[in-house]
């Protein structure tokens, strides 16, 4: 044996391969023949073109020609170790989701009935704009207006907030970065969205207000 290298000759350089988790960088790795280092235990990774569980009793009966007296256990398909990999990312995830749209629908909740509030106390001023000759679409853009205005500010506030702290969240990310443009362009745009839907119910009710109505609300 080569005293510059005494734990063994090397043959070869592979790929890297990500063994403990897919979410982690692969670490430094060297492989052995199994009579030089020997281990309790071993996997045996097999590729099939069908349903890789039909093949189970095929694979056992081939490892037991080998040897009858090697167990074999824990069969199971990459599929179902991915799940179990990344099973406390997709629960933080569900979790985070099913928080996301909850306060997704109060803060549409939230918008209508401030905007719904809004429209009912300037009703007055909106039969004076209406008699004075302002048509539907220019009451439609004045209550909008004063709706999304407060929308585009904290939508702006929150993307800030959230470049600031992504970076407490990069341990539930995977194949995603944690400053994704992506993802701040999209879920800014599905908010204002929200928003907008929310604010225009209040807004089409006072474009619609006849102004001798309007005018004689006290």
């Amino acid at each position: 044996m080569d005293q510059n290298n005494p734990f063994g000759e090397i043959i070869g350089v592979v790929g890297n391969v990500k063994e403990g988790a897919l979410d982690r960088e692969p670490e430094p790795t060297v492989y052995y023949i199994h009579a030089h280092l020997v281990y309790t235990g071993m996997v045996f990774v097999v590729r099939a073109a069908a349903d890789p569980l039909s093949l189970a009793g095929a694979i056992r009966r081939t490892i037991h020609d080998i040897d009858p007296a090697l167990p074999v256990a824990q069969i199971r398909t990459m599929e179902a170790i991915v799940r179990e990999t990344f099973a406390r990312q997709t629960f933080s995830a569900l979790l985070l989701g099913g928080f996301s749209l909850v306060s997704l629908v109060l803060a549409a909740v939230g918008i209508y009935g401030v905007l719904a509030y809004s429209v009912t106390e300037r009703t007055r001023e909106i039969g004076v704009r209406v008699a004075l000759g302002a048509d539907p679409g220019r009451i439609l853009t004045l209550v909008l207006g004063s709706g999304m205005r407060v929308v585009l500010v904290g939508a702006l506030l929150g993307t800030g907030g959230a470049l600031a702290l992504t970076g407490l969240l990069k341990s539930l990310l995977f194949g995603v970065k944690a400053h994704d443009p992506a993802t701040f362009a999209a879920v800014p745009a599905v908010l204002i969205a929200v928003a907008l839907a929310a604010a225009y119910l209040p807004a089409r009710r006072a474009s619609r207000l006849a102004p001798v109505e309007a005018l004689k609300v006290e």
